[in-house]
């Protein structure tokens, strides 16, 4: 059973305002259906330990990695990711983890790392619907 876009977006984002889920679920309306969506939840420890900036400038990878100059997929949100396809997605992951792979967790490192968020994939099947779920080892290096 699909969900109201809102509702996911609830769901992955607690923290966000509803003036943030309103501006979010705007910016999914532009997403065409089937095109998958990350959504990145802060990890409120990681950005403690290593600055905000740090995590805005992790952010801004994801948002521009692959895409020409002055291009973004996330309308400046920091939180919300369109790809045109899974393996675009996927390849940014994994150009992300090359260049900023302290923003994932090592489950070898000594001491413990903490990874930047937690990834949810969103799928919009239909104006107001969509499918999610959370990708429990898109922030482990492999």
């Amino acid at each position: 059973m699909f969900v109201p876009t809102r509702e996911a977006l609830r769901t992955v984002l607690p923290q966000a305002s509803n003036e943030d889920i309103e501006k979010y679920d705007e910016q999914l309306n532009k997403v065409g259906n089937f095109d998958p969506v990350l959504i990145i939840s802060p990890n409120h420890n990681w950005i403690a330990q290593n600055t905000y900036p740090n995590y805005q400038t992790v952010m801004n990878a994801f948002a521009t990695n692959l895409l020409r100059p002055n291009n973004r997929r996330d309308e400046k949100s920091l939180y919300v990711f369109h790809f045109s396809t899974v393996t675009e997605l996927y390849t940014v992951r994994e150009n992300i983890c090359r260049l900023h792979p302290n923003a994932f967790f090592d489950p070898n490192a000594q001491p413990r790392q903490e990874p930047i968020g937690t990834a949810w994939i969103l799928t919009k099947v239909g104006a107001r619907k969509s499918d999610f779920g959370e990708d429990n080892r898109f922030f482990v290096i492999r």
